[in-house]
């Protein structure tokens, strides 16, 4: 009878232990951002933890537009698809969806999911895709979000998409930026409330106050000498970007021909420039091309960029670029030092 007792008390340890067990693998699979079988349950919003670099670890997000407003770091990133090879010639070209991120300290995190598909431009080229690098603004109250893509003729254009809330839903306004071809788009406001957007082939406009027209006709960004500007790994490739220091305008960009830096940036007195070239900033990011954002948070800059590595993101569509950021420092007289990629 005793035996029967100590095996009764056993069986039903053993049995409270497993249910335990598996309550508490249930839980990690809801959370653990290294768990594939977590992802096709996230539920947006979805909250994370910054871990050290890659930051985003599930799936992709590239071409990180980052912003600070109202004291909260939101962040635009595209995403990579898998190909469809009887429609698109390259991967690049299946990208369709824009991504936000927010945080209030750079440590916790809160994806809103997706924001923003190429199908929801009526406009655009009806095979889908061809959603690149996104750029973003907040005036008058609301937000825009801009969007290079190709039109039903097979043109890169810029469109623009608006809503009343950062995290979205964002609704595109039913046609490009007239007279602004290209890719890349980054919109810069200055101090006096003046916006100004940058894009592909290294051009700056003035936007209207309405925030969807331009003012004037783009214009052609002259960041350094000719010889550079001819040089194949040091001239202007794509990316631009523009920030501003102590009543200092930085202009940088992206150069993927170069094997060991490929953040490169200039300094003016003007949004227009022309600038002073400075060059390198940053190393050349693993596995993939740099695509930047620099920002200034809680009094400290942050260099925001891309990375391609094989055993990440968890839910690997095409490249599965990802982001990540480092700090970033300045010398005395206002040039920037390296930048230092961490992992």
């Amino acid at each position: 009878m005793k035996r029967k007792v100590n095996i009764y008390f056993v069986v039903v340890f053993l049995a409270i232990v497993g249910c335990a067990h598996q309550k508490k693998s249930k839980e990690k699979t809801s959370v653990d951002e290294t768990s594939s079988k977590s992802v096709s349950k996230i539920e947006y919003p979805y909250h994370f933890t910054y871990k050290g670099n890659p930051l985003v670890r599930l799936h992709g997000a590239a071409d990180p537009d980052v912003h600070v407003w109202n004291d909260t770091v939101w962040m635009y990133c595209s995403q990579d698809r898998t190909m469809d090879s009887t429609i698109h010639k390259h991967h690049y070209d299946a990208m369709d969806g824009y991504h936000v991120f927010s945080s209030p300290d750079m440590i916790h995190w809160t994806d809103y999911g997706e924001i923003f598909n190429s199908k929801d431009v009526d406009w655009s080229w009806e095979v889908g895709g061809f959603l690149w690098a996104p750029g973003a603004a907040h005036k008058n109250g609301k937000y825009y979000l801009y969007f290079p893509i190709k039109d039903k003729e097979g043109n890169w254009k810029v469109g623009v998409a608006t809503a009343d809330s950062p995290a979205g839903p964002f609704k595109d306004i039913g046609h490009p930026i007239e007279g602004l071809n290209g890719i890349d788009p980054m919109v810069f406001i200055d101090d006096d409330g003046e916006a100004y957007i940058y894009c592909n082939p290294g051009v700056v406009a003035k936007l209207k106050p309405n925030m969807i027209e331009l003012a004037e006709k783009p214009r052609k960004i002259k960041y350094a000498s000719e010889a550079i500007m001819k040089n194949d790994t040091l001239r202007y490739n794509e990316g631009p970007y523009m920030h501003k220091r102590k009543g200092k305008y930085y202009f940088s960009y992206t150069n993927w021909h170069n094997h060991n830096y490929q953040g490169i940036y200039a300094i003016g007195d003007s949004p227009y420039g022309p600038f002073e070239w400075e060059g390198p900033m940053a190393p050349n990011p693993a596995g993939a091309q740099d695509h930047h954002s620099i920002i200034k948070f809680k009094g400290q800059w942050y260099y925001f960029y891309h990375i391609a590595i094989p055993d990440l993101p968890v839910y690997k569509e095409s490249q599965g670029r990802i982001t990540c950021y480092d700090k970033l420092y300045y010398n005395e007289d206002g040039t920037i030092k390296m930048v230092k990629h961490t992992r």
